[in-house]
């Protein structure tokens, strides 16, 4: 299936130009006659031509991406050969760029590319499990399947991003209106009490402090915004680093509360990789290879590769998570379980439920948290602010009486 720009006109008389879907020039042709569009132009576009284009004017967002591969899988399981299949994506209503990797991947296929080569050809961002479970569903044919366990992590990191940030929403809101509302009294309020800095001669000490830095904020307001910005800024980039970032995460996991929402979302990520990993029947070795990279936590990620060292040597699974003490008594129990019954998939789907549904109720209480703890600090910076001009106030008063 190609593209093909043309122009013509129309039965009104106006004159028309797109691209379309055809197999060759003559059906590219046939179809415009049908609408009534008499050509005067039709030019074949180049797929890689095409790819580019769309790239530049629509971007692939990762919900895109899981759609691609979602209608590929739903169509191999109607029993539509891979070619067929992505063929028939070519004359869908996506995007531009969507079509585009269809295109792609269909010239790939007719060339004799295998679709794990083709895949890798149209540079979507994938996650590395989605590669390896492509080539495992072609080796042991069940492609469908195995896509479709990709697509269904590749949801649910979508569902966990869009939850944490949907929770932290509120959080935020709340933690910005703050500090405004401090910046306001700063700027706006207690400088109109700078007066009482020379009409009292002993002032206590939390007034003078509390004007003294309204008066220093609100002259050097630029210099305040300025390092505000540079400060904002350099976290940010100190946060994409990765000798910053390691040394935080493994502080943060060893945090109460928050650490145990972190390692419980962790292990119910990891848990569930390796579970459609081993059911997808990639070889053991490689599938902890791959598991361990969905760990976000440093020092987790460093054990899982212990893990790894262990089983390699002939330890089993639930030995190898047991010496490196990765996960709980609980999970190693149900590990050993699913060893024993030859259904370890099975077993580590569970274990990711149970870890799923503690790292939620985590998440739940660390929010709960958050907004008391947020309201009081800010709270307590006003209800400071007050009493300090209050207390300017009142020995001002005294002295001139």
């Amino acid at each position: 299936m190609s593209q093909f720009e043309y122009r013509g006109i129309d039965k009104t008389g106006e004159e028309m130009r797109g691209v379309i879907n055809a197999d060759s020039f003559r059906s590219a042709a046939r179809q415009l006659e049908e609408r009534q569009i008499s050509v005067t132009s039709i030019d074949e576009v180049e797929a890689d031509v095409l790819r580019t284009s769309g790239q530049k004017s629509t971007k692939i967002s990762k919900d895109d991406v899981i759609l691609i591969f979602f209608e590929i899988s739903t169509m191999l399981r109607a029993g539509v050969s891979l070619k067929e299949a992505v063929e028939a994506q070519c004359d869908s209503s996506h995007s531009d760029a969507i079509l585009n990797v269809f295109n792609l991947l269909l010239k790939e296929l007719k060339s004799g590319t295998a679709f794990s080569q083709a895949v890798k050809k149209t540079q979507l961002k994938l996650p590395d499990y989605m590669y390896h479970l492509i080539e495992s569903g072609e080796i042991t044919g069940r492609l469908a399947d195995s896509i479709e366990q990709g697509v269904n992590q590749m949801e649910y990191d979508l569902k966990i991003r869009s939850e944490t940030k949907s929770a932290l929403i509120y959080p935020s809101i709340l933690v910005l209106s703050g500090v405004v509302a401090v910046a306001i009294m700063f700027l706006f309020v207690v400088p109109k009490f700078s007066s009482l800095l020379s009409s009292a001669e002993e002032m206590p000490t939390l007034a003078w402090l509390v004007i003294t830095s309204g008066v220093w904020v609100n002259d050097n307001k630029l210099a305040v915004l300025i390092v505000t910005i540079l400060f904002i800024t350099g976290v940010g980039i100190l946060l994409t680093q990765e000798r910053f970032k390691i040394p935080l995460l493994n502080f943060l996991s060893k945090m109460p509360v928050i650490g145990g929402w972190l390692n419980e979302s962790d292990l119910a990520v990891w848990s569930k990789m390796l579970g459609i990993l081993l059911a997808s029947k990639v070889p053991m070795l490689d599938a902890l290879t791959l598991a361990a990279k969905s760990s976000r936590i440093p020092w987790r990620k460093a054990r899982l590769a212990q893990v790894k060292s262990g089983v390699k040597s002939g330890l089993a699974l639930s030995a190898a998570l047991h010496r490196e003490d990765v996960v709980s008594s609980t999970t190693v129990n149900l590990v050993k379980v699913g060893e024993k019954s030859g259904d370890l998939s099975t077993t580590l789907a569970s274990v990711s439920n149970l870890y799923e549904q503690a790292s939620k109720k985590r998440m739940q209480t660390l929010l709960s948290l958050i907004e008391p703890i947020a309201i009081l600090v800010i709270g307590v910076l006003i209800g400071v602010i007050i009493i300090g001009i209050i207390l300017a106030i009142t020995s001002a008063n005294d002295i001139a009486i």
